[in-house]
């Protein structure tokens, strides 16, 4: 199955004699589908028709729609003017501007452009003709932007699998490494037991427990195995249907042995290693983050 990304732009657009539409589309990350419609006064009340395809054609994201509807041929007595609102508007912007001294001129033209002064009335007929428009325009812009997701996805999970090798890598390095971090650690070792053998009232008992202690500590081959296997996982799972959440999980215990590994390495080559692991690990984090 192929990744989809959460963030993305789509649009589409349709228009008769009367009218053309055009929905812009803009989605972020969401945990759950967030959805903020706007669209204008005469048509709000189709809100939750609308509401129904996105739900239907998407599942998480916070998603804003941007509506612009324009007309294009208006008879004469389909306009309508808000009286009450229009001569409030004029006595207030009067009063202040007699007040500021300010030019007036052609003051009540333009108040017909504020919002809800003048607005187009449609016959029912016509309001559904243009709805079905609306509906079209915002099929076309979800198909857009599911296909934005959709190769913004595909670009997701070539990085992640990228950064998955890159963590497999770093892991052979390691093990390339832990020859010389052994015998490192065994001179260490032989040089404190000469030291040891030396002092007077050992505790030959308390030293072999403290030696034994030592040497699981130091031993990473578990983490190296367990890293590995996580990685398998992780790919194997990156197509499939498991969503960002599941990788999400995979990804920090990939963390976890990292960190442990880093942590008892005692060798400035695998240390090295472990900062790389580090970074590409948070780089599939964050990606991790965009998958839907």
């Amino acid at each position: 199955m192929a990744i989809k990304s959460m963030t993305g732009f789509g649009s589409g657009a349709a228009e008769n004699e009367n009218i053309s539409v055009q929905v812009e589309l803009k989605a972020l990350n969401g945990k759950y589908l967030d959805l903020n419609l706007r669209l204008p006064k005469s048509y709000q009340s189709k809100e939750l028709h609308l509401r129904k395809l996105f739900q239907s054609q998407m599942e998480r994201g916070s998603v804003q729609a941007f509506y612009n509807i324009e007309t294009k041929k208006v008879n004469p007595g389909q306009y309508v003017i808000n009286k009450e609102l229009a001569k409030y508007y004029f006595d207030e912007i009067s009063e202040l501007g007699f007040e500021l001294g300010a030019n007036m001129t052609d003051l009540l033209v333009k108040i017909m452009d504020f919002p809800d002064v003048l607005t187009v009335k449609e016959a029912d007929e016509q309001l559904e003709a243009n709805w079905a428009l609306i509906y079209k325009a915002s099929e076309e812009a979800i198909a857009s932007l599911n296909l934005f997701r959709n190769q913004e996805g595909q670009a997701l999970g070539k990085a992640m699998e990228e950064s998955v090798i890159l963590i497999q890598a770093m892991v052979d390095k390691v093990i390339a490494f832990e020859p010389e971090r052994v015998e490192s650690i065994r001179e260490r070792i032989a040089t404190n037991l000469e030291e040891f053998i030396g002092m007077e009232n050992i505790d030959r008992n308390r030293f072999e427990q403290e030696l034994i202690y030592f040497l699981e500590k130091m031993d990473i081959a578990e983490e190296k195995t367990r890293l590995t296997q996580h990685c398998r996982f992780f790919l194997d799972n990156l197509y499939k249907d498991s969503g960002g959440k599941k990788l999400g999980f995979i990804a920090q215990e990939m963390g976890r042995e990292i960190n442990t590994m880093g942590s008892k390495s005692y060798h400035f080559g695998i240390q090295q290693a472990v900062v790389s692991m580090k970074e590409e690990l948070e780089k599939i984090k964050e990606q991790v983050l965009n998958i839907l």
